[in-house]
């Protein structure tokens, strides 16, 4: 037999725990300690199941998370993500010009609408859609990052930076992609104590915060 996480669910390992983040109705929750070793040995062996793992896993099974899969293609996928080698905050800050920080604002307000009026899922996916842009060279796509890094630090003495990491992120994301940058949105977690973070990296490295903090989360969803 051979098991699959329902749709929508993501895991990753945070310290000693896993931790689950079900997109579809945005909530977190740990395997029970009891349950983190049988669940280790599922993932390595691509969702194939182990000894005991129906009565260690039973929680999961139960509520609909793991799944029975016919095909393995459909079992555990391997979150990949460059690790970032820096971040953002060494360069030199672009000078100052208003329309990007306008757009920054409003990307920003009209995000948090979104997450407040519809399922998480959805504000993803829109965010996630792309224009591609033919004729960048390096130079003009990293000119254009720093011009949107710059907005949205500035953007972020408005709005404010307390619990805004998500919609922080998601605008800059959404802002990006539309302008055919292929950056990635990342959602990490830790434990003892859980905390959740989110943040935009583009090419190894962060943009909306420092190493040093990401640092300390391990990623549980990418967006592309």
């Amino acid at each position: 037999m051979r098991y699959r996480l329902k749709e929508g669910l993501y895991h990753c390992i945070a310290g000693r725990n896993v931790i689950f983040l079900d997109l579809s109705r945005n909530r977190y929750f740990a395997l029970p300690s009891t349950s983190t070793v049988t669940f280790r040995q599922l993932v390595a062996r691509n969702g194939e199941t182990v000894a005991g793992a129906e009565a260690a896993l039973s929680s999961l099974i139960d509520a609909g998370y793991l799944l029975e899969a016919a095909d393995s293609d459909l079992s555990f996928k391997v979150l990949e993500i460059e690790a970032p080698a820096g971040d953002a905050y060494s360069r030199n800050e672009v000078p100052h010009r208003l329309w990007p920080l306008l757009v920054a604002v409003y990307s920003e307000l009209r995000t948090s609408l979104r997450i407040r009026l519809f399922p998480l899922h959805s504000v993803f996916a829109r965010s996630a859609i792309s224009r591609r842009v033919i004729g960048r060279d390096e130079h003009e796509r990293k000119t254009e990052v720093d011009l949107w890094v710059s907005a949205f630090e500035r953007a972020a003495l408005i709005l404010g930076r307390s619990n805004r990491c998500l919609t922080r992120s998601l605008a800059m994301f959404s802002v990006l992609r539309a302008r055919g940058v292929t950056a990635n949105l990342v959602i990490g977690v830790r434990s003892e104590p859980f905390s959740a973070h989110a943040w935009v990296q583009y090419e190894g490295t962060v943009l909306n915060d420092t190493f040093g903090q990401i640092n300390n989360y391990s990623p549980i969803l990418v967006l592309r």
